[in-house]
Parts: C-alpha cells; sequence; structure tokens
C-alpha cells in the first residue's frame, strides 16, 4: 500500500449552471454517467448518499486497462455563506482504492454561473493496483478530475441540468 500525500484542487467556473440544480444533480445516478470522464460507468445510488459505480477504462498514458467497482460516499455539509455548499465525499469498497477522502463545493457566482471545486485531502491506491499503474497515479486522478469538471462545462453549455430531474 502507497499513500499519495499530494493535495489534488481543481476550480472551474460554469456558466449556465445554477448551483442549486447542480447539488440536486450529484444524487443522479444519469449525471454521474453523462460527465464521467472513462470509457464506460454505471452508476445507481444504493441509498440517497451512495454512489455505486462501476468503471470501465484505460490509462491513456499507459495503455492499461482498468475495471473498477466501488461506492462514493457524498456527505452534505450544507451552505457555507460566502464559500457556497459544501459536500464531503470518501470512497469505499473498492479493491484498487483504498482511501480517496476530499470535499466538493460549489458556489453561486450568478443565478447562472457558480464556480466548482474539487479538493482531494487523501489518496491512497492498493498494491496490486498501484504496482499495474507505475507512478502515474497523482496525475490521471487530477486529469480525471479536470475532465469531469470539463465535462460538466460542455454539458451546461448546450443542455439544462433540469434535463437530470424530470
Amino acid at each position: 500500500m502507497v499513500k499519495n500525500t499530494a493535495k489534488i484542487s481543481k476550480v472551474l467556473e460554469i456558466n449556465n449552471c445554477n448551483d442549486s440544480d447542480l447539488f440536486k444533480v450529484l444524487y443522479v445516478p444519469e449525471f454521474w454517467e453523462e460527465i464521467n470522464p472513462t470509457k464506460k460507468m454505471e452508476a445507481k445510488f444504493t441509498a440517497p448518499n451512495v454512489l455505486h459505480t462501476k468503471i470501465y477504462d484505460e490509462v491513456d498514458i499507459i495503455k492499461i486497462p482498468i475495471e473498477m467497482e466501488g461506492e462514493l460516499v457524498l456527505s452534505d455539509k450544507g451552505q457555507d455563506p460566502g464559500k457556497g455548499h459544501l459536500i464531503e465525499f470518501n470512497v469505499r469498497n473498492n479493491k484498487d482504492v483504498r482511501e480517496l477522502e476530499g470535499r466538493l463545493r460549489i458556489k453561486p457566482l450568478s443565478p447562472n454561473k457558480s464556480k466548482v471545486g474539487v479538493f482531494v485531502e487523501s489518496f491512497t491506491l492498493s498494491s496490486d493496483f498501484l504496482s499495474s499503474m507505475g507512478g502515474v497515479s497523482d496525475l490521471v486522478l487530477q486529469n480525471k478530475i479536470s475532465e469531469m469538471l470539463r465535462n460538466i462545462e460542455k454539458y451546461c453549455k448546450t443542455k439544462d441540468l433540469k434535463d437530470f430531474l424530470r
């Protein structure tokens, strides 16, 4: 087991993105399938705040296929005046990722513009997975988070988040 000590922070301002709608769609599995930066993802909520996913992907840098299954637990910490809505997250029941903890913040900049930040505090991979990845796990996670935020931005340019709420 190797612990990744690098802190990862990605922040993006997204137009046509209402903060309240974005918060609500975080609890819709189809939203995650739409914005996921992998080749394929199956998602479902097994509890109101537990997203179970099966991910199929390939690490572009070293061309290794990856299949992962696990749960993302979202803990709503509420609105923080001036800072926006805070959701803490952690991964569990994943044989490849032993620990992934962080937070997501959604701050309204206007009724139709939001600042979204993803902040990873800790990241620990199992040794089997790490050996197949070499030393690129940190870079891969940073890239996937950036792609996910860009996918939200692309979605909001042409579609409405409310479509997930119907």
